[in-house]
């Protein structure tokens, strides 16, 4: 993300377009020089690396764009490559440089090349669980979502959705081994600081206190306990007021 966002699209430090490939084969080497420094202190650390899992199709008229979406769709795979040994073997990757696997998904992370968002009612949409499947067969490794999440009132229907294809991932053979939702709190727009509502708790009054959505908060105690009654390892928290 951050290499798309800041060394292709020009969005975020470096400001930059075009030099995907660059910064990906630096960060690859920051962080294969961390890990090795990580475990000359803890041998048994576990080192989790955390991608946004994405689908893209071409129009179903335009069959022109099918492998220029393929290739964009691969892209996302690159950097696990990289620090992997996959891809630029020469950059010293390795396989034991992954051991958890993180997904980021959101509504719009499936789309058309250059073209509108894919919902879920789209005949080109793929289900999440086929994303979560495909991650896991190319690594081999434990995955989570590590972010999730929506806007407005379709925060407990998107959180249903998500846990569902979860379920359905783990009862598919794939070790999906939590959900992380982002964010907990409401707050400003990255671009406009508009009050975004996307967390459970927003922003605090003057005494500090913050309101529940309890849409959301049901449907979190609700999932939990879903989890916990089909998985033992997912045990359900305390649940909130």
């Amino acid at each position: 993300m951050f290499c798309a966002l800041g060394s292709d699209a020009g969005f975020l430090n470096l400001f930059a377009t075009g030099r995907d490939w660059d910064i990906k084969a630096q960060l690859t080497r920051a962080s294969i020089a961390a890990i090795e420094e990580i475990r000359a202190v803890l041998p048994a650390a576990r080192i989790v690396k955390c991608e946004p899992a994405i689908h893209i199709a071409a129009q179903e008229d335009r069959p022109q764009d099918r492998d220029a979406a393929e290739n964009y769709r691969l892209a996302q795979f690159q950097a696990i490559d990289m620090s992997t040994g996959r891809v630029a073997p020469e950059l010293g990757g390795k396989p034991e440089y992954l051991d958890i696997l993180g997904l980021n998904f959101y509504y719009n992370n499936e789309w058309i090349h250059n073209g509108a968002t894919l919902y879920a009612f789209h005949p080109q949409y793929r289900p999440f669980h086929q994303l979560i499947g495909e991650f896991y067969q190319r690594y081999r490794r434990p995955v989570f979502v590590a972010e999730t999440g929506i806007e407005g009132e379709n925060r407990p229907g998107w959180l249903a959705y998500v846990s569902a294809e979860v379920r359905f991932a783990v009862e598919s053979g794939v070790p999906v081994e939590g959900v992380c939702l982002y964010p907990i709190l409401n707050h400003p727009g990255w671009l406009d600081e508009r009050h975004c509502y996307n967390g459970i708790f927003d922003y605090a009054d003057d005494s500090g206190r913050r309101e529940i959505y309890q849409p959301l908060a049901h449907e979190l105690n609700h999932q939990q306990a879903a989890f916990a009654s089909s998985f033992d390892k997912f045990a359900a928290p305390k649940a909130l007021a």
